[in-house]
């Protein structure tokens, strides 16, 4: 959770993540909601390669800034990578600014810049005045036009290194592909100039879907399955007592995807003899809102045929 105070930024090793769900455009208001995504209590098993490439990340933070994208499907563990890494930057002192793209507020500019900076309100103060009246006009402090999009660009890059001047920085940025466009791009410029900062920069993009942030040629990985072994793993850990011939099916639907591990075995509990009804295996609520958004996008023929 964010601590919050009158200068939340300004002590070094501060968790400083945004993810409050609050509308009201108030530079200056005084609480500040915070969460990690992903289901927490599974175990995180099989990302042993992807957890070592962003702690070598924040190992040489103090020596030079980077940014990455992680990309994958639905539930493939973007999230729960983000929020281990997050959590070792705050083991190490290190501060953590997060924002998460949602798709109501896609249309609304500079949403997601706003909810990134919250929690740093009171440092914008140290800027320079244009700089500040830059960012009160994107957030419609003012009764000032937002100026054009690289003024505004250049506060947000100033302030985020101001903010690592006290301590090294982590920026967490969840569902890039939902960010407000004005946001993606600030976050873009942003990203590719803190290689002489102590920030990194990390972001997940769900497969298949533009975004301005994730084509703005940032180093990528990829986010696969989890291969056989360990897919057998992470489903014995989260359902034991899984009758064998529900098990081989829900391994054969999930074809390594964790949540879909961790969510079909729910639905999954049928005869042993593996007499199963033709079609694929109902899908759970959570897996329900992770793909809604994609079949909400296909033609109506092919939705009709999905349903």
């Amino acid at each position: 959770m964010a601590e919050t105070g009158e200068t939340p930024a300004s002590r070094p090793g501060l968790t400083i993540d945004a993810r409050d769900g609050h509308s009201a455009p108030k530079w200056e208001d005084e609480g500040v909601m915070a969460g990690t995504a992903g289901d927490e209590a599974a175990p995180l098993v099989g990302r042993a390669q992807e957890l070592n490439l962003l702690t070598a990340l924040l190992d040489e933070v103090a020596t030079r800034g980077q940014a990455l994208v992680l990309r994958g499907e639905p539930g493939i563990g973007k999230s729960r990578l983000l929020s281990a890494t997050a959590r070792t930057a705050r083991e190490r002192g290190i501060s953590v600014l997060t924002t998460t793209g949602v798709q109501s507020e896609a249309h609304l500019p500079f949403a997601g810049l706003h909810q990134l900076l919250r929690p740093v309100r009171a440092r914008v103060a140290e800027l320079p005045v244009a700089q500040r009246a830059a960012l009160d006009a994107a957030f419609g402090l003012t009764h000032e036009v937002a100026p054009e999009h690289y003024r505004i660009a250049m506060a947000a890059l100033d302030l985020v290194s101001e903010v690592a001047a006290d301590a090294p920085l982590l920026v967490v940025v969840e569902d890039a592909q939902w960010l407000d466009r004005p946001t993606s791009e600030v976050l873009a410029f942003v990203a590719r100039r803190i290689e002489s900062d102590p920030i990194i920069m990390l972001a997940a993009a769900r497969d298949g879907y533009p975004s301005v942030l994730g084509d703005a040629g940032l180093p990528e990985h990829r986010l696969a399955g989890l291969d056989d072994a360990t897919a057998g793993a992470l489903l014995d850990a989260a359902a034991p007592e899984l009758p064998l011939a529900a098990r081989t099916r829900v391994l054969r639907e999930a074809a390594g995807n964790p949540l879909a591990l961790l969510e079909l075995p729910a639905v999954a509990g049928g005869p042993e003899d593996g007499q199963w009804v033709p079609g694929g295996l109902p899908l759970t609520e959570r897996l329900e809102r992770a793909f809604a958004a994609r079949v909400s996008e296909l033609p109506d023929e092919t939705r009709l045929v999905t349903a």
